[in-house]
């Protein structure tokens, strides 16, 4: 046995009290306010001209999320496209949230490189058409108006893409029932 280690076995150890304290715990302290979302790139420059965001933070791959009213969102994706540079709209997905229906733009800039997740929630199941920005945007609000029945005002073509024309509701909301007696359509 070394020196060192013969000196440590000659000290006391501390042992665990036999029963647990009865004396009062301190009260938690109240929790705080979660700090703001800075603004990113997009948001900041969205902030500039008068355009109020609601700043989300960055995705899993990095990319800033931003959320705009529908009454901003022609505004907010032209300035997005002319001096933002996001040229190309890749996605645009539809969502359920039991209370409200939302719609997720996934844009990308081929001149920097960089992704932007824009979001705008419905009003009453209505929502400006990105189309006129960005003509790719035709199929994806096709399908969300198709799926979960969001209507995208101004779009020039707003039919039904993947269900049948006389399908009757949209098969992706959360209200929609499996053993609706719309899911016989096949059987006509």
């Amino acid at each position: 046995m070394s020196e060192e280690q013969k000196e440590n076995s000659k000290k006391p150890v501390a042992s665990a009290p036999a029963e647990a304290s009865t004396s009062p715990k301190p009260a938690a302290p109240a929790e705080a306010e979660p700090a703001p979302i800075p603004a990113g790139e997009m948001g900041q420059l969205l902030e500039k001209s008068k355009i109020p965001v609601k700043h989300l933070g960055n995705d899993a791959c990095g990319a800033e999320m931003i959320d705009v009213a529908c009454a901003d969102l022609l505004r907010a994706a032209e300035m997005i496209r002319d001096q933002g540079q996001f040229d190309m709209l890749l996605s645009c997905a539809g969502v359920d949230w039991k209370d409200r229906l939302e719609s997720v733009y996934h844009l990308y800039s081929t001149k920097t490189a960089k992704t932007l997740a824009l979001k705008v929630t419905a009003e009453n199941e209505h929502s400006p058409s990105l189309m006129p920005i960005w003509h790719a945007a035709d199929w994806h609000e096709r399908e969300s108006y198709d799926l979960l029945g969001i209507q995208y005002d101004g779009h020039t073509n707003l039919t039904r893409i993947l269900m049948p024309n006389d399908w009757l509701g949209h098969p992706l909301r959360k209200d929609y029932k499996v053993d609706d007696p719309r899911l016989v359509w096949n059987e006509r």
